[in-house]
């Protein structure tokens, strides 16, 4: 009995360090294997973020991109705008020049035509007297003194005439 005894509870120690071996071992195993699928997670996890990142970067990136290219398309349209508005001005200036230009020729043809009625009304004024024979010599003198300066006025008047003319031509 003492040797059934000491087999029973040799058999029991035995079998009762197995079962501890194992359910520590299995414990052991399961802890092992939820911190390696801990470590997994978080890994992925990380590489997530890492990805997340860089694609946020990359989004950033091409906004800026995209930021970048509108401020130059505007800075290139408003660079033609301001362009296009000192063409108009030198435009405008030129045609503000043109009609100035055409205003004088106008203006001088307007001279010259009134002196020239001065002029004939003076040359027929002294025939006028000459016929009466009302003139003396120096009265006559006189009125061809003045009958004088109208033609040297008129051919004055010519001359700017010309030169307001070459002007107008070479503004077109």
């Amino acid at each position: 009995m003492k040797i059934k005894f000491l087999i029973i509870v040799g058999l029991f120690s035995l079998q009762s360090s197995f079962s501890q071996e194992t359910v520590i071992d299995s414990a052991k195993a399961k802890q092992e294997t939820l911190k390696l699928e801990q470590q997994k997670a978080e890994k992925e996890r990380l590489k997530a973020e890492e990805k997340q990142i860089k694609e946020n970067q990359k989004a950033e990136k091409e906004r800026q991109k995209a930021i970048d290219k509108a401020e130059k398309a505007q800075k290139e349209a408003e660079k033609a705008r301001k362009k296009a508005e000192k063409e108009l001005k030198k435009a405008q200036k030129a045609i503000a020049e043109r009609e100035r230009a055409k205003k004088n020729v106008d203006k001088a043809k307007d001279k010259i035509a009134d002196n020239k009625k001065d002029l004939e009304k003076d040359k027929d004024k002294l025939e006028k007297l000459k016929r009466k024979g009302k003139l003396t010599a120096e009265e006559e003198l006189k009125w061809r003194e003045k009958i004088l300066k109208k033609e040297n006025k008129a051919l004055q008047l010519q001359i700017d005439l010309e030169k307001a003319e070459n002007k107008l031509r070479k503004l077109d």
